[in-house]
């Protein structure tokens, strides 16, 4: 049974970066049998950064999953196992502020039935959110990381185009493999003509699923 979850489809914010993400996947696809693809996508926010995360284990690792998500092996994914699996997630992630570290917080998730994890066709979707302090106008910079399964994994990581006017991405670096990305934005004020508005967060999904 599917938990929906909300999960933003805006394109990625430039051209090349895109083209080194597609690239990256060919080669995610010819080894995807043996590798977990995780795939970030970042929303930067005046008040908040938003990082939507997709995770697809290829078919050799699928029993894997399915098993530290079923921690008693009953067959049942219940709250609380579903809980603790996307709570680990998300522990393993870094978010950073200009320097100064944020706290990521689950906001919506949703999980396929694992009969589709196991043929390597099932995603799990997740959205995090770390707010963060007012920002004066002006440079700013985000740094995200994701260290989950690191040896098992290959990583996808790239800024979205801004949901908010006030937000302009300047650049974006990541390392070589995309665990880590560094996007650099400039924050404008806020029109004098109408009242600010603050962002509205995702609802956060409830947890719960049955595995027959």
């Amino acid at each position: 049974a599917l938990i929906e979850g909300h999960v933003r489809g805006r394109a990625y914010l430039f051209a090349l970066s895109t083209a080194l993400a597609l690239a990256a996947g060919d080669t995610v696809f010819a080894h995807r049998l043996d590798e977990y693809l995780q795939a970030g996508r970042i929303d930067l926010q005046a008040d908040r950064v938003t990082v939507d995360l997709d995770l697809t284990p290829g078919a050799s690792l699928a029993e894997s999953v399915v098993a530290a998500i079923d921690r008693d092996h009953d067959g049942v994914a219940s709250r609380d196992e579903l809980n603790a699996y996307v709570g680990g997630i998300v522990g393993q992630l870094e978010l950073s502020l200009d320097g100064q570290p944020l706290e990521p917080q689950l906001t919506s998730s949703s999980f396929p039935a694992p009969e589709a994890l196991r043929l390597g066709e099932g995603t799990i979707r997740m959205q995090i959110s770390a707010a963060h302090r007012p920002l004066t106008f002006g440079r700013h910079q985000v740094f995200f990381s994701n260290r989950h399964l690191a040896r098992q994994s290959v990583y996808l990581a790239n800024a979205l185009v801004p949901s908010s006017n006030r937000v302009s991405v300047t650049a974006q670096e990541g390392d070589v493999d995309q665990r880590s990305l560094q996007i650099n934005y400039v924050l404008a004020t806020a029109p004098a003509s109408r009242p600010r508005k603050s962002a509205q967060l995702t609802s956060v999904a409830a947890l719960a699923a049955l595995w027959l």
